[in-house]
């Protein structure tokens, strides 16, 4: 009997394991509490949750809420994974990068099961995604401001930079992936190393306005208006920046890992067929920006929308990075110039991040200060 109470009692570990932490009243991290509200999303084998930290009798401060994601592992493999993802997300510091707060590696008591749970505790953005976002305009074309889809735009590309100039790449840049937020002030372009003529923009100079034509007619008091705050997430499918593929088995390794953690219609499209002789490097992600840009702008990947005119496939479809864009557009030529400019198909020649940036910094000096 008593073995049965030992086997029973292990199996039982490894069950609550495996449930949402969300039949629990609280989880601890560290020596802080937090009380779990609800579940916001589930993928795989994570789970991410509002959680209002638990404070102690007598504080005088208000509970803060926030978001708790937990990763299940079962593997080595899936554990050095979210190993890497806390250790990249501790190595960077970045307002345009979201901060990992706390985490908490927690093994159950029955450590021949080998399931464990890590803990990462995050900000919480309750406006949710750039998707999220986007489904609050109206299907038949409702689009976001010229000037909110640069500043957007402009901070994942920062966001992006940081992570660049510490030789890893996201790999995984998607509007999911992006967190956006209302705010009263403007977003501070020259701490997320956009550099100053980002910060032109929000002014401009008479020299400015004279050598560059406004994209379009300049309107009201920029005072009246609110501004978007972006944060680039998720860093699962972060890799270092650039590999030097020497074999088939190795492109075959690099190629079957970005399938398994680069969503495709934002994928580059070196990683979908990787030769077994060949340099990859971070600008796989200027090609993701590229696609990113198109769905700020339009609320589609270009190469669904390219999939879904031709009824043809994904991978086609991104192999000839043939972009179309709607022929009733309220966006100016040069912003989808910076849509192809992104989609270069071959990596030699494609931009890097900081020209990416320079150019959105040329559109925002001569963009509106207040939205049409």
């Amino acid at each position: 009997m008593e073995n049965f109470h030992e086997t029973f009692g292990a199996c039982l570990n490894v069950w609550q394991c495996l449930l949402p932490v969300s039949a629990y009243e609280e989880v601890h991290i560290g020596s802080r509490r937090f009380k779990i509200i609800r579940q916001l999303a589930e993928g795989g084998y994570s789970f991410v949750y509002l959680v209002e930290e638990i404070l102690s009798l007598g504080s005088h401060l208000e509970p803060q809420q926030y978001a708790l994601k937990k990763v299940l592992t079962s593997t080595g493999e899936h554990e050095e994974l979210a190993r890497g993802e806390i250790g990249v997300m501790q190595s960077l510091k970045h307002q345009n990068l979201l901060p990992l707060l706390a985490s908490e590696h927690k093994q159950i008591e029955d450590e021949e099961s080998g399931v464990s749970a890590f803990y990462m505790l995050f900000p919480l953005y309750t406006e949710g995604s750039l998707v999220d976002l986007l489904n609050q305009y109206p299907k038949d074309g409702g689009r976001l401001p010229l000037r909110d889809v640069l500043t957007i735009f402009l901070q994942v590309c920062s966001g992006v930079r940081a992570m660049h100039r510490n030789s890893l790449a996201h790999r995984d840049i998607k509007p999911h992936n992006v967190l956006v937020r209302h705010s009263k002030a403007a977003p501070d372009l020259a701490s997320s190393g956009a550099g100053t003529a980002a910060l032109d923009a929000q002014m401009p100079s008479d020299d400015s306005v004279s050598e560059s034509q406004p994209l379009q007619p300049q309107m009201s008091d920029p005072r009246n208006r609110s501004y978007f705050h972006a944060v680039l997430m998720d860093f699962g499918s972060t890799r270092p920046a650039r590999v030097e593929v020497k074999n088939r088995q190795q492109a075959m390794s690099i190629q079957e890992d970005a399938e398994a953690h680069c969503s495709a219609p934002y994928r580059a499209p070196e990683l979908f067929d990787v030769p077994s002789q060949c340099v990859l490097d971070e600008r796989v992600d200027v090609w993701s920006l590229g696609c990113l840009l198109y769905f700020t702008m339009y609320g589609v990947s270009p190469f669904e929308r390219a999939m879904g005119e031709a009824g043809g496939s994904l991978l086609l479809a991104v192999m000839n990075a043939k972009v179309s864009f709607p022929s009733a557009d309220q966006y100016p030529e040069e912003l989808r110039s910076l849509v192809t400019y992104c989609l270069t198909t071959d990596p030699a020649a494609r931009p890097f991040v900081d020209d990416v940036i320079a150019r959105v910094q040329d559109l925002l000096i001569r963009c509106p200060s207040d939205p049409p």
